[in-house]
């Protein structure tokens, strides 16, 4: 029998029982441990974005509270990931899945670690956010998204530690800290090996080679500037395993700590921006960051997702029904569940794309390209594109990404996008706007470096120039071709978006069909005002992917849909496709923003 790769023994190593753990961890390093219930006070309450209150509930998955760092009198916050140690644990720790509450509590101990003075140290340990219908009536996604704002812009110093699984959305939510450590023999991944074999290589065997796509040992988290140390970590089944680990851990937290109380609060916030921005960044080339500005004057035709097949059909169907005929037809999965209802009505072609093709009676939207919403969102001719040129060939070299060439040669092929985010300016009705734009049809419009790149250049750019930004999401999440640093655009585009905050300006959020996974639990959540479209499908994690790593458990569908977030106040307005230009203005009129643009442009008196 062969002998496992370095990946695969780290992969199995991360995820076993014997691996330490947080309580470990937490007996070992700290003192007069407080949990956040015995806390005065502490907030079991959190506030939607449209002012709903969630109600907060324990999450056993999640260890959070006070405590004393041993051979200090400094009193930190303690916020830890844990998983099962056991067989007997696996239900009780619902199998290293953090629900929506765990990260409910994290965020408040994270306002608790500011307002009170505690530097904050965090642990990371779970295969993922729990990605089911309870946490997703809890916003999973926005919490995620709102931990890892929190994090970036933390007023209290940090340390984050990845000690097994760092595994998604889930890890990063508390990964972000002034100082970020990883111990040898723990993994971060933007998916599990196992969710990835089955996506690229169609095989649950295949895992090796997802490990080799997904990069997730920490020789590359530190070479890629996800983490700044690595915490020497002997094999598991050596001598005093634990006893040696729990020392080095120790000595690496003291360390830190004592770093971290001489440093500056603001360089330290500075420096974690830098390293987030820094992640996947195009190479320092004069040409690359030159801004590329052009008038689009023509798109590609747009993609049809018919099944039209020959003439002789689509002569039949104009004889049949008058017109080319679309079905407003249910979608299902491979095992023919229902996934997206349609209201089965059948109606010209012609009329469902002047619906912005979205079905005319019952609203369901099919997704559709960058230049349909931009067609749809700005004027005429007002549209003109910034960097466009930009694809991963740029990116800088230290990031050695698996090579997918032909996958991106093919999707290119199709369009005129050279990646999945299309970004420039234009106006709406009178209203200058920055945007930026998921190409859906570029590999479902993932996340990649390139798209947190060019997220950061159009906040730059709004931010030069004073203008609002309107971003259009329809993505299937980060791309897992790029690994970890695909999963870090997720705080790159949240950073970026902060800082456009600051700057005073304007961000819309606009939901997309379908818009899932690391995009919904990052940038899109964080918008001054979110905006659906009607019906789109809004999901943590699509139902194929849930299955995957969830020994194929689904997802309810009903719980993935734009009205259910709506209701549980993680939107502030769902509406047609059709309208959501004349939303866009509405909201923008009401924004302080508008009110200094009126000044700027009413005549001198």
């Amino acid at each position: 029998m062969s002998r496992p790769s370095k990946l695969t023994s780290i992969h199995e190593q991360s995820r076993s029982y014997s691996k330490v753990k947080s309580k470990d961890i937490i007996d070992y390093v700290y003192r007069d441990f407080v949990p956040y219930y015995e806390i005065q006070d502490f907030p079991m309450q959190i506030t939607a974005p449209s002012g709903t209150l969630i109600e907060i509930v324990d999450d056993p998955a999640v260890i959070v509270g006070t405590a004393v760092l041993n051979k200090t009198n400094k009193r930190v916050a303690v916020i830890a990931q844990q998983m099962p140690s056991g067989d007997s644990e696996r239900t009780r720790l619902n199998y290293g899945l953090v629900k929506a509450d765990g990260y409910a509590l994290s965020y408040n101990m994270m306002c608790y670690a500011e307002q009170n003075g505690l530097m904050l140290h965090t642990y990371i340990d779970t295969i993922g956010g729990d990605p089911f219908e309870y946490s997703a009536g809890k916003l999973q996604s926005w919490l995620i998204s709102n931990c890892q704002a929190k994090m970036i812009s933390l007023g209290t110093k940090s340390i984050s530690t990845v000690i097994g699984s760092g595994g998604s959305g889930g890890a990063i939510a508390l990964q972000l800290a002034h100082k970020r450590y990883m111990l040898a023999r723990a993994e971060y991944s933007v998916i599990t090996a196992e969710g990835c074999s089955a996506i690229l290589f169609r095989s649950a065997d295949k895992i090796e080679d997802a490990l080799e796509v997904l990069q997730p040992t920490s020789d590359f988290m530190l070479k890629y500037g996800i983490v700044d140390k690595v915490i020497k970590e002997p094999s598991l089944d050596s001598s005093a395993y634990k006893r040696k680990v729990l020392i080095n851990i120790e000595k690496m937290l003291l360390a830190g700590t004592d770093e971290l109380e001489k440093s500056d609060m603001r360089y330290l916030r500075n420096n974690l921006v830098n390293k987030i921005q820094e992640c996947g960044e195009v190479e320092k080339r004069e040409h690359t960051y030159h801004a590329i500005t052009k008038k689009i004057k023509s798109w590609l035709p747009h993609y049809s997702f018919s099944r039209t097949t020959t003439p002789e059909v689509s002569h039949m169907q104009i004889a049949l029904y008058g017109a080319e005929p679309h079905f407003c037809n249910d979608e299902k999965d491979q095992e023919g569940k229902v996934v997206r209802a349609g209201c089965r009505k059948h109606f010209a072609k012609e009329e469902f794309q002047k619906n912005y093709y979205a079905c005319p009676y019952c609203e369901k939207p099919n997704p559709i390209g960058s230049h349909d919403y931009l067609n749809l969102l700005l004027n005429s001719d007002s549209f003109h594109e910034l960097h466009s040129d930009l694809s991963v060939d740029d990116i800088d070299s230290r990031f050695n990404f698996h090579d997918y060439s032909e996958t991106r040669r093919k999707n290119a092929g199709r369009i005129e996008s050279k990646d999945s985010l299309v970004v420039g300016y234009g106006e709406i009705f009178e209203l200058p706007v920055a945007v930026a734009v998921s190409e859906f049809r570029f590999m479902g419009g993932s996340m990649g470096a390139v798209f947190g790149e060019k997220m950061k250049l159009i906040a730059d750019y709004a931010i030069r120039e004073n203008l609002p930004l309107i971003c259009v999401t329809a993505s299937g999440g980060a791309r897992m071709q790029e690994g970890t640093v695909a999963l870090y655009q997720m705080a790159k585009t949240i950073s970026a978006i902060l800082k456009l905050k600051e700057a005073g300006l304007p961000f819309i959020s606009v939901l997309g069909h379908p818009t899932t996974g690391g995009a919904l639990a990052s940038y899109a959540v964080q918008g001054d005002f979110i905006i659906s479209e009607r019906k789109a499908t809004i999901a943590f994690a699509g139902d194929r992917v849930v299955k995957l790593t969830s020994g194929g458990r689904g997802v309810d569908p009903g719980t993935m849909t734009s009205e259910f977030f709506s209701k549980k106040g993680g939107i502030h307005l769902v509406t047609e496709r059709s309208q959501l230009k004349s939303s866009i203005s509405g909201v923008l009129r009401l924004t302080p923003w508008h009110s200094g643009l009126k000044r700027e442009q009413s005549p001198a008196d």
